[in-house]
């Protein structure tokens, strides 16, 4: 009998073994010759000296020359690869230079209560409702995406709705741009905020008018105490989840990010960051923009060509527009919206995060260490006190070429914009604000303001470079979609509430995601272009953007993404998220 058991025992290592060695080869990466010549398609280079290339030779992750297909055989050796592109578009790989991949990673793990997913505000319960009934995380129930401007019925939750919907778990709701949340009893007393409970400086915890809690929790330094009382994943999660999130950058076109503050519970987010992006096979390159709490007091800049270096510091100087955070220079409109929905009072002006002493100290510290300063600002008054600050740390210090940056730039003004240029500052546009958000502006601000609303044109026109990003997760990942918008103005519901002026040619749209993006990342001679000595960072469309209509930019499709001369992972489940599980396994036993 014991002599039977042998050939099963056999039988199964060998399948086991079998289905091992299948699978090592299934999770492999993709992978190209060390020498490849890209031919027969339009190539597009982005570099004005020689805008456009038959044929592209890169070596060693590097290119070699971008000429005629003659010159360039004529440097290839006999090993090198033939890519042919059946003739599509190869272009530089797309820069998100304004992105949050760990909180986009993290969030798309939590209850979906978007615009993009729900329909409604009841839809929206029905999704809490379902998320409550799984159970939470961690025994939390954590939610994102509510949207009062996208979803013309969806008021704001009461503290005892909030209870009845989760009665025995802690719940939390995030907003879609993260500047609002809403807490239940459970999660407020979890989190250690009661009435009596202070605020940190630009945010809020909302009383009703006894005094007493109504749930609401504005502004990010509040959300952020609200935040920390949900329990920590286990050890290695974070890396999990982000080596699941770079490949869906990759598969939108995207090669190069820009990461602006790490919002993670961990006690070393730089590092869980860092540990992801410095894997093999990466689909993308990262900088980041990290917190100023984030950073050893005497810190200086890594280099910014180094996968995950630290190349500056991130700061918040007011919200969002769609939470009444924007510090505009006059009023909210005193609309329905604006009243109702949102529950702003008459003339609404929003606060700023720091007063101008506090800031310029913080903002002279970072100058003279070398950093660039990247500050989200949506109203002039929030622009004025950074160019303020700015401009005071450059008379103590006038630090030549430092790039420092103005973040989303909603309702900046064409003087501000002069004046950022004077100061050697540039400017990074959330373009999708106009796509996503367009049908409903004039009821926040007005006609008037929505006109130079996103003034991406005026911008260029003072002598900025400038960059489009989707802020993600606040909209959705979409090259595409933001390149559609920075040409058109137009929303999704089809208006055009935005005076087209401010519309961008298709070259100017396209340099903003390449070479200027890539310029105020501070990588233009490492990447943006398609030029020789640079690496070799691709993207393939199925079509040439700049000779696509614009309604039709978004039906391009894309084909393939190259990074340091191989084609890049876009598999969810790759070689480096099972290295990531595997980990967690192993920290758990």
């Amino acid at each position: 009998m014991q002599k039977r058991k042998l050939p099963i025992i056999t039988a199964i290592f060998v399948v086991l073994a079998l289905s091992f060695l299948v699978f090592c080869f299934w999770i492999q990466p993709p992978h190209a010759s060390k020498e490849t010549l890209f031919v027969g398609g339009t190539i597009v280079t982005m570099d004005d000296k020689n805008p456009t290339a038959e044929a592209v030779l890169v070596r060693d992750g590097r290119i070699i020359s971008a000429t005629t297909e003659a010159a360039a055989r004529a440097l290839a050796t006999d090993d090198v690869e033939v890519v042919d592109l059946n003739g599509q578009t190869m272009l530089p790989g797309f820069i998100e230079p304004h992105t949050h991949p760990m909180s986009a990673a993290t969030l798309g793990a939590v209850t979906d209560v978007s615009g993009f997913t729900n329909k409604n505000r009841a839809e929206v319960i029905e999704s809490l409702k379902a998320g409550v009934a799984e159970g939470g995380n961690n025994g939390w129930v954590v939610a994102y995406g509510w949207d009062p401007v996208m979803l013309p019925d969806l008021h704001a939750p009461t503290l005892e709705e909030l209870d009845a919907l989760s009665p025995d778990m802690p719940m939390v709701i995030l907003t879609q741009m993260m500047h609002d949340a809403y807490a239940n009893s459970l999660a407020l007393e979890a989190a250690g905020i009661t009435k009596d409970t202070e605020a940190p400086q630009g945010s809020e915890f909302m009383k009703d008018k006894n005094g007493e809690l109504t749930g609401t929790v504005r502004e990010v330094g509040a959300i952020g105490v609200l935040m920390n009382a949900i329990p920590k994943p286990p050890e290695g999660a974070y890396r999990y989840l982000l080596a699941t999130q770079f490949p869906k950058y990759a598969q939108a076109g995207y090669t190069t990010l820009g990461a602006m503050g790490i919002v993670i519970q961990s006690d070393d987010p730089l590092g869980d960051y860092q540990a992801v992006t410095q894997m093999d096979n990466a689909p993308v390159r990262s900088v980041i923009y990290a917190l100023p709490n984030q950073l050893p007091e005497t810190s200086k800049p890594d280099d910014n060509s180094e996968q995950g270096g630290v190349i500056g510091v991130k700061f918040w100087m007011d919200g969002s527009p769609f939470a009444g955070g924007a510090a505009f220079e006059e009023p909210y409109e005193n609309t329905k919206l604006v009243k109702e929905r949102l529950h702003l009072g008459h003339n609404h002006l929003a606060a700023l995060n720091y007063d101008q002493d506090n800031f310029e100290a913080l903002f002279q510290k970072y100058h003279d260490q070398g950093y660039q300063v990247a500050v989200h600002v949506q109203g002039e008054r929030a622009v004025k006190r950074v160019l303020d600050a700015a401009e005071a740390a450059l008379k103590i210090n006038p630090r030549i070429d430092h790039r420092h940056r103005l973040e989303h730039g909603a309702l900046i003004s064409k003087e501000q914009l002069e004046r950022a240029h004077s100061l050697g500052m540039t400017t990074s546009f959330f373009v999708d604000h106009v796509y996503f958000y367009g049908h409903a502006l004039g009821d926040l601000v007005g006609q008037e303001r929505v006109n130079r609303y996103m003034p991406l044109k005026t911008a260029l026109n003072t002598g900025q470079k400038i960059s489009v990003h989707t802020d993600n997760p606040a909209s959705p990942i979409g090259s595409l979609r933001v390149m559609r918008t920075a040409r058109q103005r137009l929303s999704r519901t089809g208006s055009q509430p935005m005076a087209t002026p401010e519309a961008l040619t298709p070259e100017e749209a396209l340099k903003a995601m390449t070479i200027d993006a890539a310029w105020q990342l501070g990588l233009e001679h490492e990447t943006g272009s398609i030029t020789a000595g640079k690496s070799a960072d691709f993207v393939i469309l199925s079509d040439n953007p700049l000779t696509t209509r614009d309604a039709d930019l978004e039906n391009i499709k894309i084909i393939q993404t190259w990074l340091r001369g191989q084609p890049t992972e876009w598999r969810l489940f790759n070689q480096n998220s099972f290295k990531a599980a595997v980990n967690i396994i192993w920290n758990m036993l």
